[in-house]
Formats: structure tokens, sequence, C-alpha cells
């Protein structure tokens, strides 16, 4: 049996739900009314004779059982006797023994003729299983029943997209599966990739998590990318059902993510998902920030990347829709009745829904019970207009006035990270932060965990990755937009921070200020200047080579002559080439690669650096990088190193073309196998030369003799793909569609018994 978590429905949907079942178990059709248009009924059916049934439903769920039997016996019974029924029938979500079933029909005898009348939540979760159309037409249970959550917990996916997964499922119960959803499934299924936009807090992530639990429910293994599109390249099953997810996948770094051929790579794997049935790839991106990589970069364009868009607009979501989005907010909120009766007076709710300013993700900031530790109920509707009318207020009021400095200190550095981080980074960061010159005025308690706590869940969320790998990022993101920009225009805090955080994600930070405009090129330079020399002042201590080597790459950029007359420059260069080359090194390569073309690094250190970098997998564009280091060298007299630079050619070529084979380009001409496999073997070699290989010919021949050609040849010409496609469910809960006799729908979604 299913049990199924009724307490993710409010009650307007536990009673058009209990509707449909009944309608399912006794094969009519229950009609639904308005509460308390006939007190006493929420289901009516007649039968040809004349007689009347009545059905109930009570979903109290924070309500001991024995008051709610306390208040049937007290009144519902006798709404019974008036009403005088054939037959009644009552519906509860809590768990009902014998013993309750058998007072609750003593009660209301002589209407409920069996106890298969008296439903509690086992019975609903039976009866339901009976009738999985009804279960399908159901979101919320269909996704949230506990054979599915632990079917999807029990998946082997990765640790990030197992606590990813966590946070959709319990974003569930607040969702309201408007027409965006049935249409983002169907764009989903049709091109096999979706890249949902919209403005900020509209709820791109959310319809992008609701999206993905549909698949993950239906056997798809869930991959989260944080940073780069080779996480999902990594992971890549060609015979696995695979969803992978990129949200906010460039970023607010916009330009960044479009240089370094980031914008091929993200294509690439969209046509690789394309061609895979198997397989779904689901991105969000903020319309602005989408619409200016399509203008900065052609290949977004030219790959007609826009066939795969799903836009959500406010205009998208109807005024049911809205109220759908406050009622169910309202109702899973830990609120004060006081608090919540202000949103009802004079239908206040109505203002909210129609506002001009509604959005999703304010709808969730003022039903937040922690929000409201310092608003009366008295003062609470004055915060919401303010808030309404001036959406910036949402992080302001709480930041300024909730905060001490040293809270404030936390919050600033993860948003200047890239918005998350370790917690042991932030740790040493929030330290290194205090010892700063003037950091001794700053209010509140500087110890470390004692702010952390006070700041989790509200500003902060903490996750645990594997055993023992705990992160920290912010709440919200829109928290990470007010931040930036509130500090723009102080270059003291912004030195002390980026000078305390010593990570790469903070410098893609200030890069991504500095070309967005947040702050300007003199501010930048300052800040960037103030790291590099504090780095050496301590001689690089607790820093990674790649973060000195992009601190020397920044100040070239911003416009500063970088040469070796620079004892600073010689310390840098030094440290970098003495460290042991790590996963990330484009920028440790850039910098080497300038520091062995005008003599200021011994060539020993540099192929030490080579082999090294050899052995990290490198991609495309760091075999690029790594070949003009290599051609630096004597071919006589490196011949093993040139030889090592073929091999990591070779290997890339093999990983790259078994994961997408160039069918289009190998077979064009309909040739014999032979043609086929020296039509592959020419490609490889026109590839290996572009790398600058030493042999590109020996190094296309190492490929084919690894790569099947024949086998793909088969496959292109003598298969064909039987496997059944994938069918969304296509009935979903619909207001509008359920029997209503209320005049107003919204009206109706709030009114009380």
């Amino acid at each position: 049996m299913s049990d199924y978590d009724f307490s993710r429905l409010n009650d307007k949907e536990f009673e058009i739900f209990c509707t449909d079942l009944l309608s399912a178990r006794e094969g009519v059709k229950f009609e639904r009314f308005k509460p308390g248009r006939d007190a006493g009924v929420d289901g009516r059916f007649f039968k040809p004779g004349g007689e009347e049934w009545i059905l109930q439903c009570k979903h109290w769920i924070s309500t001991p059982l024995e008051k709610l039997v306390k208040s049937i016996a007290d009144s519902e019974s006798l709404k019974v006797q008036k009403l005088s029924p054939s037959r009644y029938i009552l519906a509860l979500s809590h768990p009902l023994s014998r013993n309750d079933k058998n007072i609750l029909m003593q009660k209301l005898s002589p209407f409920v003729l069996s106890s298969a009348d008296i439903l509690g939540r086992e019975d609903l979760s039976d009866i339901l299983a009976k009738h999985p159309d009804v279960e399908r037409r159901h979101y919320k249970l269909w996704i949230a029943s506990s054979n599915v959550l632990a079917y999807m917990l029990n998946k082997p996916i990765y640790d990030r997209s197992h606590f990813e997964l966590g946070e959709i499922i319990e974003d569930s119960k607040r969702y309201v599966a408007t027409a965006n959803h049935l249409q983002a499934i169907e764009k989903l299924e049709s091109t096999s990739v979706v890249i949902i936009t919209g403005p900020a807090g509209i709820g791109k992530t959310t319809l992008a998590g609701q999206l993905i639990l549909h698949y993950v429910a239906d056997g798809f293994e869930l991959s989260v990318i944080s940073d780069d599109v080779r996480e999902a390249e990594g992971v890549y099953d060609p015979d696995s059902k695979q969803i992978f997810y990129f949200d906010d996948f460039l970023g607010r770094n916009y330009l960044e993510a479009l240089s370094g051929h980031e914008c091929a790579k993200i294509v690439g794997f969209i046509k690789r998902i394309v061609k895979t049935p198997k397989k779904r790839f689901v991105l969000t991106s903020r319309t602005t920030i989408l619409n200016q990589g399509k203008i900065l970069d052609d290949v977004f364009h030219n790959s007609n990347v826009s066939r795969n868009e799903f836009e959500i607009t406010l205009e998208s979501l109807a005024q049911i829709d809205k109220a759908q989005i406050l009622y169910n907010h309202i109702w899973h909120s830990e609120m004060d009745g006081e608090y919540v009766e202000q949103l009802y007076s004079h239908r206040r709710y109505r203002t909210i829904i129609e506002h001009k300013n509604f959005n999703p993700r304010l709808i969730r900031f003022i039903t937040d019970a922690q929000r409201l530790e310092n608003v009366t109920s008295e003062t609470y509707w004055s915060h919401i207009t303010d808030l309404l009318n001036d959406p910036s207020l949402v992080w302001g009021h709480p930041f300024e006035a909730q905060l001490d400095d040293c809270g404030r200190a936390l919050v600033l550095l993860v948003a200047m990270n890239g918005r998350l981080i370790t917690e042991p980074d932030l740790s040493e960061a929030f330290s290194r932060y205090l010892e700063y010159p003037g950091a001794a005025g700053l209010t509140g308690r500087k110890d470390f965990l004692l702010n952390f706590r006070h700041l989790s869940g509200s500003m902060l969320t903490r996750f645990v990755i594997g055993e023992n790998h705990p992160f920290v990022r912010l709440f919200n993101p829109s928290l990470g937009d007010f931040v930036l920009n509130r500090y723009a225009n102080n270059t003291a805090i912004l030195r002390q921070c980026f000078g305390s955080l010593k990570t790469l994600s903070s410098l893609k930070t200030l890069k991504d200020m500095t070309d967005n405009k947040i702050i300007n090129t003199k501010v930048a330079t300052e800040v960037i200047e103030h790291v590099f020399a504090s780095a050496v002042d301590i001689n690089f201590l607790g820093t990674s080579a790649e973060f000195v080597a992009q601190l020397c790459i920044a100040q070239s950029e911003l416009g500063k002559k970088i040469n070796l007359s620079s004892r600073s420059l010689s310390k840098a260069i030094d440290f970098i080439g003495g460290e042991k080359c790590g996963t990330s090194f484009m920028a440790s390569a850039q910098v080497l690669l300038w520091a062995l073309r005008n003599g200021g690094i011994d060539k020993r250190i540099a192929e030490a650096f080579l082999l090294g970098a050899f052995s990290n997998d490198p991609n495309y564009d760091e075999l690029l990088i790594l070949g003009q280091l290599v051609k630096c060298f004597d071919i006589e007299v490196n011949q093993n190193l040139y030889g090592a630079y073929d091999q990591a050619i070779t290997e890339y070529l093999i990983a790259s073309v078994e994961d997408e084979f160039p069918q289009a380009e190998v077979f064009s001409d309909g040739g014999s196998q032979t043609t086929a496999r020296a039509k592959f073997i020419e490609l490889m070699d026109d590839k290996a030369s572009e790398l600058g290989a030493n042999d590109s010919s020996g190094v296309a021949d190492s490929v084919a003799s690894i790569v099947d050609v024949d086998r793909f040849y088969d496959k292109y010409f003598y298969e064909t793909d039987h496997e059944p496609s994938y069918q969304p469910y296509r009935e979903r809960m619909n207001w509008s569609e359920r029997s209503f006799i209320a005049i107003d729908p919204i009206d109706d979604l709030f009114s009380r018994d």
C-alpha cells in the first residue's frame, strides 16, 4: 500500500481530491459546492429516485483527533440531521482506528450506512491505489507518494543532486501546477531540452524543480550541474535514463560564461542530449542575461537555441494561478492566526493578487513566519503593502535592522564568493575579515558558530555533501543582488571582503561586478591590487597557484602593465611554477606561457607543470594553451614532452568522439565501411592538427584503433531505435473545470467554513 502524504494538500485541494476519489469509487459524479453554501456539504450526488448522498471532508491536519471528533459530535451531527440525507460519507485526513470509526458512526447515526463510509487516511490511500487515474490528476499526491519518494531518495545519484532533490520535494507542497507546468513538459518532450527564462523571482527555479521531480519519479537519474557543463559530461551514461539540471546556467556573469567557448560547450551538450531519447536537460536563466548572451555570442543564435526556450512572465500567470500560489503559501505557513486574519480582512488577498508587483518569491517572503519576528500583526498589512510597492525592501529591512555588523559580514562574504562557499572557507574568511584594521569597532558577537546559527534558515542555508563536506549558500538568490549593489560604492569594504576570501569564486564575482558595471574599473583595480599585495606579503600562504595566476591576469586585463622587473610578479611566477598542477590550471598555464616567452621561468619548471596538466584530462581550450607551452621547447631535445602532448590529445579525442560520434560527416557520402573509416581518420587528423599535435596522423590512427567505427556504421544504416517514447501525463488539477456554484473562483478559494 502507498502511504500518501495528504498534508501536502491545502484544505480546498483535499476537498477536490475527495470528491474526485469518491466519485471514482462509487462510479458516480459528486458535485462540489462552495464551502458554506449548504452547511455540512462538500460534495453531493442525487440518485435517480431523488435520494441524496452527501460527502463531507475534514482536513484539519494540525488539530488533534479528539478535538476533531468533538467538533463533529457538537456541530456536524446537527447539520447532518437537518439535511437528513439517505447516505452520509465522511472523509478525514487523520488516521482512524476501528474504535475511532465506531465512535464517529454513533455520532452520525443513522446516516452513515457502514464503516466503509467513514474514511481515514489509510482508507483514502487504499482507495487511491486502486484508481491511478485519480492519482495522476492530483499532481502533489502522485509526486509525493511514499513509494515514489523512497524510489527517488534511494537512487544512486551524487550528493549534490540528492540534496537538491530534497529541496525540490520540500518546495512541491507549495507548488501550483499552472498552465506553465504542462506546457513546459510538452516542450521538454518535443525537444528533450528546455531553457526556462523569465525575470527574477517569477518562479523559474521552482518550475524547473517540479519538472525534474516529474521525470525522476519516472525513473530518470538526476545530475545537478553547479558550475561547468563538463560536470555533466563526467557522469553521462549513454545507456541510462538521465535528466541534467543547470540552474542559472549563464549566471550573473554572462560575459565570463560566454568567453572561452563556454557557449559552444553548452550548445554542444544540448545537441548531444537531443540525439539521445533517454536524456533530458533543464536549464534556467534570467531573460535579460540570455538575451545579452545571444547578442554577444553567435553560437546561441546559429544553433537555434531559441527553440528550447520557455519563458515565464507575470502575464502567463492567470489570476486564479496567483490566488492558488498565495493560498498555498498561507496554508503551509506557520504564521499565527492574527496574521492570517489580516490577509482575509476586507478581502485584502485580492489586493495582493492584483498588484502589479505580484511575484512568487515575494509571496514566499511575506508569508514566512521567521521573517515576521519584528512585525506585529497590527503592522503586518502595512508591512506587506510597503514590500509590494517597493520589492527592494524585501532584504533591506532584515539586513539593516535585524543583523549586526558581524552578521552582515558573514552574508557579505557568502554573496561575494558567488553565493556559495564551503563552511571551512567561510570560517577562515570571517576570521581574516575580523583581523582587518577597523574591525575592532564592529558590533555583534565575533564567534563564527554563534553568528552562523543565528543566520541559518533566514539569511544563509547550510547543507552537507557526502559524509562531511558542509557548504553554505545564500537563503535566496535575490539577497545576493541586494548585497552586491548595496556595497558597490564601498571600496574599503570590498577590499576587506575580497582580501579575506582568497577563493577563485570570489575573483569570478569581482570580474562579474566589473563587466556588468556594478563597480567601475578604478574600484576593481584598487581591489585586485590590494588582494594581490596582501597575498605577496604573506608569501601566498593559504592560496592556490590558480588563484594567484588569476590575480596576475586580472591586473593585466584592468590595464596594469606587467613586466619582470616587478619583484612581486617574479615571486608570484615562482609560486605558480613551484606548486603541483591542480585540476583547474588555465590561468596558471597562461601566466607560465608569458613567463616562458619572456625568460622569467626555468624550462624544467614549465615541463613539470605540463606533465602534471596532461594527467588532468584537459579539455579543448586547455589543450590549446598547453600546446602553445609545448611549442616553446625544442622538439629534438624534448621528444618525450611532445609525445606526452600527443597522447593527451589522443585521450581527449577518444573521450569526446565516443560520446558524440560525428555521424553526419563520416557517413555523409553513404559509402562502405572502409570509406567511412578513412573519412573518420581524416577528420581526427584535422582535429589533432587544430590542437597542434606533433604527429597528427599518428594521433588519428590511435583514435581509430580504439573507436569502433564499424559499430557506428551498422547502427547508422541498419538499426532503428524502437524505444517507446515517454508520454507525459496530460491531466492536472484544473480548478476552472471543476463543478463550482461560486460566482468568483478566487473568493471561493479563500472562503472559510
